[in-house]
């Protein structure tokens, strides 16, 4: 993995900001990197790139706009050209930080990368901000979307692979200083076990519908 990241670094060096690196489970040579960009501005080098030959030659599969680089991405480790990414439109400067806009979106791709379906069934109206995605290791049919908003909510979940969605919760420390904190994993064994990093730690056992930890 950090030989991937080194060569991603240095064939996507204009990238900035890489918030993801996802390694094909059965074929090493095929890697997604989930580029969020340098921020400051408006640039090309951002979105979901691809490589099939080890990190020697990289392929932009996922752009929405200059404006908006990718936050969170996973992949369906049952059937690994099922992917998930999460779309972020934002500027951070020294002085500001402007987080959401219509760029901010859930994406997916069900065939590597080649197309991609943006999703709107039950997740919140744009402008949103910073989105974190997981598909459960355990089973594919659930996804969950963690989606910084002003009053829409702040985690969603799917049981149906994505065709349709519903908020599990309103938490608003879950989504804490988003633009520099927002993680969300689900635990290998049990898709109802998910944790989320943000300004604090949170745990739900429940599918989402309650937290506890220092946050919650």
């Amino acid at each position: 993995r950090e030989r991937l990241v080194r060569l991603a670094e240095g064939k996507l060096r204009e990238t900035g900001r890489i918030a993801r690196v996802l390694i094909h489970p059965r074929d090493p040579n095929i890697v997604y990197v989930c580029s969020t960009g340098r921020m400051t501005g408006p640039q090309d080098e951002r979105g979901v790139f691809k490589t099939t030959d080890g990190g020697a030659n990289w392929q932009r599969v996922l752009f929405v706009d200059g404006n908006t680089g990718c936050s969170g991405l996973t992949m369906d480790q049952k059937n690994p050209d099922i992917l998930l990414a999460g779309t972020w439109q934002a500027e951070q400067k020294t002085w500001v930080q402007r987080s959401g806009g219509p760029g901010s979106g859930v994406f997916m791709t069900r065939d590597g990368g080649a197309k991609w379906t943006r999703l709107t069934n039950g997740l919140p109206r744009p402008p949103v901000g910073k989105i974190d995605v997981q598909i459960a290791p355990s089973d594919s049919n659930r996804m969950y979307a963690l989606i910084q908003t002003v009053n829409q909510g702040s985690v969603w979940r799917s049981d149906d692979a994505g065709a349709t969605w519903r908020v599990v919760s309103w938490d608003r420390s879950l989504i804490g200083r988003a633009g520099y904190y927002i993680r969300m994993v689900v635990n290998p064994q049990n898709p109802d076990d998910i944790f989320i990093m943000s300004s604090s730690m949170h745990r739900s056992q429940d599918g989402g519908r309650n937290f506890s930890g220092n946050g919650g």
